[in-house]
């Protein structure tokens, strides 16, 4: 999964990069959605501009985290893979912007929130996903027991 995110996430940035020009906005739902091509220098949701560096030891520090985890914790819910394997490929995907360009390419503008992409989409999933995975309670992993057959037969007599 991780993988798809990543190359899913570079498709769509190069296609914004070669359809839009910067601060291009091309509205889809006018007033409501658009695609809109900038560069994101900051961190998180465009804040601190030209900090965007500081992301980089970070994004390696979770994604090791993330490779330690799986290979040293063995067993993990399916859902907790699915979270792992779409937050390790959302950081990869603006990993390689950064490394690459020194910024993220952002696309997607609703208007009311600052501009994000594929990548930032499969991050917050996968945070939401791990958020609710740890507030709803935990299935018992102890083993169910066997129901014993009864035989109404064998009853003792009263």
């Amino acid at each position: 999964m991780a993988a798809l995110v990543v190359l899913v996430d570079q498709a769509v940035k190069h296609w914004a990069v070669s359809a839009l020009q910067l601060n291009e906005s091309l509205p889809v739902i006018s007033g409501v959605f658009h695609l809109t091509l900038t560069h994101n220098t900051g961190v998180a949701f465009g804040m601190a501009q030209g900090k965007g560096i500081l992301t980089i030891p970070i994004s390696i520090l979770v994604m090791g985290g993330i490779l330690y985890f799986r290979r040293h914790l063995p067993g993990s819910p399916r859902w907790c893979d699915l979270a792992l394997s779409l937050l390790f490929g959302g950081a990869l995907a603006n990993l390689i912007d950064r490394l690459r360009l020194g910024y993220v390419i952002d696309m997607f503008d609703f208007q009311v929130w600052p501009v994000f992409n594929v990548a930032d989409s499969a991050i917050t999933v996968a945070i939401l996903m791990l958020i609710v995975m740890q507030l709803l309670p935990a299935k018992s992993h102890s083993p169910a027991q066997p129901l014993k057959e009864t035989n109404p037969h064998d009853a003792d007599p009263v």
